[in-house]
C-alpha cells in the first residue's frame, strides 16, 4: 500500500475514532456539558502538524462533523464556538476552502443574528483568498438584505474588481447604488454597460430597461421638488405643471422614456408616471 494512502487511512482513523469519543462523553456527561466539549478542540495549527501532510483531508472531516453539530438544534449554547470551529480550526487546516467560511457565517447571520461576527468571518476568508470574487459577493446580499446597502455596495465593488467576475456582479453593484438612493451615478453605471461592445444581449436588454425606470425616478424626484418649491413660495400647489414653466421655476419639463408627459395632480401636488410605460410587457 502507498505511504500516502498509509498516512490517509490513518488521519481518517483518528479523526472518526476522535468523533465517536466525543459523542460517547456527550451521551455521559448530558446535554448540559455539551457545548463545553468544544473547548477540547485543538486550534487548527496544531491538528495541522497531527494530520502528517492531510491538512485538507482533516478540513473536510472537520467540516462534515461541524455540520452534523449545528444540526442538533436541541444543544444549549450552540452558537458560541462558532468562530472557533470555523475561522480557528477549518480555516486553519485549509484557508481555501471557501464553503466553510460561507458555512459559518450563516450559521453566525442567520441562526445566531449576529451580522458583524458573520462578516467577520466571510472578511478572513476574503482575505486567506483575494483572487476569489464569491465570498465579497455573499457578504454583499448579508448586507443587502440587512438594509446596510452602503456596506452591500463596498462588497460588491470588491468582488467586481477581482478577475473572471461574472457581469451579474455588477449589475448588483449597480442596484445597491439605486437601493441608496444614488440614482444618478446607477444611471450613469448602467450607461457604462450599454457602450461595453463585450456585453452581451440579455445584459444590454436589462441595461436598457433599467436606464428607462431610473429616468423616470430621476424626473419624478426632479419635477416633484420643483413642485414643492412652488408651494412652499405661493402657499398652493400649481394649477398644472405648466405653471412651473410660465413662472419660471424650469427651463424645461422632462418627458418620460416613451416621450410623453409625467402625470400631474394639482390637487394633491403628486408627480407620477404610469407604470405601464416604465417596463412594458416584453420590453
Amino acid at each position: 500500500m502507498p505511504a500516502k494512502a498509509i498516512v490517509t487511512a490513518v488521519v481518517v482513523f483518528c479523526v472518526v475514532a476522535t468523533t465517536w469519543s466525543g459523542i460517547h462523553l456527550e451521551r455521559m456527561v448530558g446535554n448540559e456539558h455539551r457545548s463545553k466539549s468544544l473547548l477540547l478542540l485543538p486550534n487548527g495549527k496544531h491538528l495541522k502538524i497531527a494530520s502528517l501532510g492531510q491538512a485538507p483531508l482533516l478540513a473536510d472531516l472537520m467540516y462534515l462533523w461541524a455540520i452534523q453539530y449545528y444540526s442538533e438544534y436541541e444543544r444549549e449554547d450552540r452558537f458560541r464556538y462558532v468562530q472557533h470551529i470555523f475561522g480557528n480550526v477549518i480555516a486553519e487546516l485549509d484557508p481555501h476552502y471557501i464553503d466553510a467560511y460561507w458555512m459559518g457565517a450563516l450559521i453566525l447571520i442567520v441562526e445566531a443574528k449576529d451580522l458583524e461576527a458573520g462578516l467577520q468571518l466571510l472578511d478572513q476568508g476574503i482575505e486567506a483568498n483575494p483572487e476569489n470574487w464569491i465570498l465579497p459577493y455573499l457578504a454583499g446580499w448579508e448586507c443587502y438584505y440587512a438594509d446596510r446597502f452602503e456596506c452591500a455596495e463596498a462588497y460588491f465593488a470588491h468582488a467586481e474588481a477581482l478577475p473572471e467576475v461574472p457581469i451579474y456582479v455588477k449589475r448588483t453593484r449597480i442596484g445597491m447604488a439605486a437601493a441608496k438612493g444614488d440614482l444618478r451615478r446607477a444611471h450613469a453605471m448602467w450607461l457604462d454597460i450599454l457602450q461595453d461592445p463585450g456585453v452581451d444581449a440579455g445584459t444590454i436588454d436589462i441595461a436598457e430597461r433599467q436606464l428607462r425606470h431610473l429616468k423616470v425616478k430621476i424626473d419624478v424626484q426632479e419635477i416633484q421638488a420643483w413642485v414643492a418649491q412652488f408651494r412652499l413660495e405661493n402657499e398652493r400647489w400649481p394649477g398644472s405643471l405648466s405653471e412651473l414653466l410660465q413662472r419660471d421655476y424650469v427651463d424645461a419639463l422632462p418627458f418620460d422614456p416613451f416621450g410623453q408627459p409625467y402625470a400631474y395632480d394639482p390637487v394633491s401636488g403628486i408627480v407620477a408616471a404610469s407604470a405601464d410605460r416604465i417596463l412594458p410587457e416584453g420590453s
